[in-house]
């Protein structure tokens, strides 16, 4: 019987979360424990941080809305390993991610209509946002971030 890499992988990104309640002010490394994914077979994987300032203003429920819709689309793309949903601190300030298989995945999922509708009303919902993206490395039981 073979082993199936993919499916280990993907339980163990389902194990990743935040390690501390300020994860959205804190590096992509230490706002998380990723130390699920030190036993999995993997060259490099793709991620995506989404660093973002909610509008005080800002519909919620129709950003989830358009949220949930782009994550339906994302899954139904392929090799979306895990999707963090942050939530917002007092301060508006949050932090959500995707980890993918490839970066090609990624790049089909963020031309998906559902990503493109939810990309057009950033300027509604956010003062500010940054997209921080890395290849995560394994060097030998280590991760290692490397910023794109």
């Amino acid at each position: 019987m073979a082993l199936d890499l993919t499916a280990d992988l993907y339980e163990s990104c389902l194990q990743i979360s935040p390690r501390h309640s300020d994860y959205a002010t804190l590096s992509i490394q230490d706002g998380f424990d990723w130390s699920s994914l030190s036993g999995c077979s993997f060259d490099e994987l793709y991620l995506v941080v989404f660093r973002s300032v909610r509008r005080p203003d800002a519909d919620l429920v129709l950003l989830r809305e358009y949220d949930d819709r782009a994550y339906e689309e994302a899954l139904g793309s392929g090799g979306l390993l895990k999707y963090f949903k942050g939530h917002a601190n007092e301060r508006g300030e949050c932090l959500s991610f995707c980890l993918w298989e490839t970066r090609e995945q990624a790049r089909k999922a963020a031309a998906a209509g559902s990503h493109e509708s939810a990309a057009q009303i950033t300027a509604r919902m956010y003062l500010s946002y940054v997209l921080d993206r890395y290849w995560l490395k394994k060097s030998g039981e280590n991760l290692v971030f490397d910023r794109i």
